[in-house]
């Protein structure tokens, strides 16, 4: 009865792993091949302008995440990064949170004053211009 027992476990073992193998090369290579196409991006995004659309005329800032500045009414904020894709601020002694959702989209928040929650949308690049850096600077 031992021996019947071994083999059980024996030829279990075996068709567990011919079973299990084809889920681990499937898995590895969904994983491989949505990685090239931004599931698994690491990145920043690239600079730009982006808008808020529900005031007229729409408010506009520009980001460059690889320096990490920020040019929001003409004047350039330094950003530190807390997180990966999240970034504070402050200006006139306010705490800001600026977020990036997507790669076209990022979330400014006030994180003094309640009710502060604005989205801004990519500016499309044939319509976005590279600011000259703001006039005045705030830390």
């Amino acid at each position: 009865m031992k021996v019947l027992c071994f083999s059980f476990t024996d030829s279990f073992s075996k068709s567990f792993k011919k079973r299990l193998m084809p889920v681990i090369l499937l898995t590895a290579f969904t994983s491989i091949s949505f990685s090239n196409c931004g599931l698994f991006y690491k990145g920043v995004p690239k600079a730009g302008e982006f808008c808020y659309v529900l005031v007229k005329p729409p408010e506009c800032l520009y980001v460059d995440f690889e320096s990490k500045k920020l040019i929001w009414n003409d004047v350039e904020y330094k950003l530190e990064e807390k997180l990966r894709m999240d970034y504070f601020f402050k200006s006139n002694g306010e705490l800001f949170e600026l977020t990036v959702s997507t790669v076209n989209r990022v979330e400014l928040k006030n994180l003094t004053t309640a009710n502060f929650n604005k989205f801004y949308m990519r500016k499309k690049d044939k319509f976005a211009e590279i600011p000259v850096s703001g006039s005045t600077k705030h830390e």
